[in-house]
């Protein structure tokens, strides 16, 4: 025969821990239900409506544009153009002699393409590797001409 007091102490501990159990759970419910819930759907399971353009608030209106905006290209694809009647030697970098590129030439009276980054250059150099004439590429330059004096740059 069990003693009265005990068969009450353990029905309050297991009521206590039931309990507990239960908020915990609850606790839990709520907070899985709000990380998968869809977008456009609230934690209760309602259906969202999106803010008309006459409700929202400034700070979303201004972020519109933001989102819109162009961005720009991650390559461009330039042709060089050498109207000089000498092959001409040329530069693909930052700094010629100094830096990191790559050299190369352009012959006589050519024409070749080759794919930048905005924001590469090219340089003409001489013999001793010394920059002479430069370009920069931006995102709407398209064609890069080696002048007739061999000299000089014209980027379009």
């Amino acid at each position: 025969m069990r003693h009265p007091a005990y068969s009450t102490l353990f029905t309050v501990i297991t009521l206590g821990l039931v309990s507990s159990a239960c908020s915990m759970l609850g606790t839990y419910a709520g907070s899985a239900s709000s990380m998968m819930s869809q977008p456009g759907v609230a934690a209760t399971g309602a259906p969202t409506t999106p803010s008309s353009p006459a409700t929202s608030s400034p700070a979303t209106a201004a972020a519109t544009p933001e989102a819109e905006t162009a961005t720009a290209p991650a390559t461009v694809s330039v042709t060089l153009v050498n109207a000089c009647s000498d092959t001409v030697k040329v530069f693909f970098g930052d700094k010629p002699k100094f830096g990191s590129g790559r050299y190369s030439s352009l012959s006589s009276n050519s024409r070749t393409n080759q794919t930048f980054k905005p924001g590469d250059q090219l340089w003409i150099v001489d013999d001793g590797q010394n920059g002479v004439a430069n370009a920069k590429i931006e995102a709407s330059t398209r064609e890069i001409e080696v002048a007739s004096g061999c000299k000089t740059l014209r980027a379009r």
